[in-house]
């Protein structure tokens, strides 16, 4: 733990950055992997207003016509791989994302409480600055390891549509982030 380490909060709703991945590098990234870039939605969907309403941000309906037999958007795949491990492959990639964001905040409180001089984390949406001890108070016994995977858990949590505004992108920044976390096994990296 070093107490010059602390949580850096990412920008609420960084969909821009999610869209552009690598080129934007709003995720921390880790040194010697690729990432991809720009998301890549056909002409006509390539545009923040061409797929959200310009004055209340609600989608449009054109994602169905690509994404035929999905119901929902979140029911939208990008492959048949099975990212997260969990051996369905019927979840859209939305579910993808979920169960390995899950799996970060398992293996961040396994890490946590596995690491010598290194205080238990809770992690809470609704209060800033969204990661405590077990007495509540603002978490203070940061290592880089554990302070890259907050702020990986932070971005992924505060893009919600990070599943559309680039799935690929996200999945391996959760990935690599698990991996660090020596918590990757069975999923894979796009």
């Amino acid at each position: 733990p070093s107490e010059d380490l602390s949580f850096t909060n990412i920008h609420y709703y960084a969909a821009g950055a999610t869209f552009f991945g690598g080129e934007a590098s709003g995720a921390y990234e880790y040194a010697g992997q690729t990432y991809n870039g720009q998301s890549a939605h056909p002409e006509g969907f390539s545009q923040c207003a061409e797929c959200h309403d310009a004055h209340n941000l609600g989608l449009m309906e054109g994602c169905f016509t690509c994404h035929a037999g999905a119901e929902d958007v979140h029911d939208i795949r990008i492959s048949s791989t099975d990212f997260d491990g969990d051996g369905d492959t019927d979840e859209g990639v939305a579910g993808e994302i979920e169960t390995m964001h899950e799996a970060l905040y398992v293996a961040m409180q396994a890490y946590a409480a596995s690491t010598a001089d290194v205080s238990n984390i809770e992690y809470n949406a609704g209060r800033y600055p969204y990661f405590f001890d077990d007495a509540g108070e603002r978490y203070a016994t940061w290592t880089p390891r554990l302070v890259r995977a907050a702020y990986n858990y932070q971005y992924v949590a505060k893009d919600p549509g990070g599943f559309a505004h680039n799935p690929t992108y996200i999945m391996q920044i959760l990935y690599d982030t698990l991996n660090d976390l020596g918590a990757a096994g069975g999923m894979t990296r796009p």
